[in-house]
């Protein structure tokens, strides 16, 4: 194949999955700006311990103001959060610098964060010439960055991701684990997971710090019929069923076919704040449950399915492509079929009704040790 063709096409499935991206990157943007008071009440508590001299070094114009990113993705919806915190700090010292950090898993497309960045209009890069930005490659059930480091740390729409383990990760009637009967092992794991990223994050934190972020919550007080991602996911296996009837799949291949995402029970996420205030150091400043709806009353019904399938496609298509068989080519040919015959059943079926998309909860952690 000739090598500029083979740029071409590498450049076209960058711009597509661009754009695919920027269309998901919309239902995630709603949680962040839902939570832009609770940004800036963080922020007010972080600016009065740096006036008290409550961190362990003191900042000043010379000593930048360090804010990590937790899940960055793409960049675009880190843009949001930065704006607000860098702002309201510069109100009360036009001439603080900053460093920022934005860490994903080393998979992560990085050029393309960097170019969201530097290109994008609404930049908080735009907001002083005194701001550095870095990529981080690592997982964030890991530390990050060396301990007592940071100032301010956000995660918006991240932590429920976790390492797919066969032996968690059992549901053979839908993509998520949600509403499926616990496991003495799959407890523990979740219960590890969420320990590992706030404690981790504690370490990071200089005293004095902040930590803000949402967590997916299986909200008990939904039915799984009230709750439409779940429906959705479920229904997708559904259709994947279809296409082992029609010997497209085996069988054995969509049984085991799952996203690894935890949506973390009230209790457990009760019980792990409880665990890093005792070892960690972490105060729990706010915690507040939220459940993410569809805004958009103007669309039909189905348009909102359509549109609602596009956001969740974009984030499980490469997961749910890696258990399909054979080379990436017939991968992308299954996935294919599938989404036409998704797309076909919402439109001769009964639609799923777009209601409470998500539930959540948006916590804020102060570093007091």
């Amino acid at each position: 194949m000739d090598k500029n063709n083979n740029n071409n096409n590498k450049n076209y499935y960058n711009r597509i999955m661009q754009s695919k991206y920027n269309e998901f990157s919309k239902i995630q943007l709603e949680t962040i700006k839902n939570n832009s008071k609770l940004i800036e009440k963080s922020i007010c508590i972080m600016i009065e311990n740096i006036k008290n001299g409550k961190f362990l070094i003191k900042n000043n114009n010379d000593s930048p103001v360090r804010i990590l990113d937790i899940g960055s993705s793409h960049g675009r919806n880190s843009i949001t959060p930065l704006n607000i915190i860098i702002s309201n700090i510069l109100k009360q010292n036009p001439k603080q610098c900053f460093e920022v950090y934005h860490e994903d898993l080393p998979s992560n497309d990085f050029s393309r964060l960097f170019n969201e960045i530097s290109q994008n209009s609404q930049s908080y890069l735009k907001l002083s010439n005194q701001i550095y930005y870095y990529g981080i490659g690592k997982t964030f059930y890991n530390q990050v960055v060396p301990s007592n480091s940071i100032d301010y740390i956000f995660s918006f729409s991240a932590s429920h991701w976790s390492s797919y383990n066969e032996e968690f990760y059992k549901n053979p009637d839908s993509l998520l684990m949600i509403y499926r009967e616990r496991t003495p092992e799959y407890t523990k794991h979740c219960l590890e997971c969420l320990f590992n990223n706030f404690s981790s994050r504690a370490k990071e934190l200089k005293n004095g710090g902040i930590f803000i972020i949402t967590i997916m919550n299986e909200n008990e007080d939904l039915s799984p019929e009230e709750n439409t991602v779940y429906q959705y996911f479920k229904l997708m296996k559904d259709v994947w069923y279809l296409m082992v009837k029609d010997n497209l799949v085996p069988k054995e291949v969509v049984e085991k076919m799952m996203l690894p995402i935890n949506f973390y029970k009230k209790s457990e996420i009760y019980q792990v704040i409880d665990m890093v205030e005792k070892q960690e150091g972490l105060k729990l400043v706010s915690i507040d449950q939220n459940v993410q709806t569809f805004h958009n009353v103007e669309l039909s019904d189905l348009d909102k399915a359509e549109l609602l399938f596009k956001y969740i496609n974009v984030a499980s298509e490469p997961t749910i492509k890696s258990f399909l068989p054979g080379d990436q080519r017939k991968k992308d040919l299954l996935y294919k079929v599938f989404k036409i015959k998704f797309l076909t059943y919402l439109k001769t079926n009964k639609i799923i009704p777009i209601n409470n998309l998500y539930s959540y909860y948006s916590i804020i952690f102060e570093k007091d040790c």
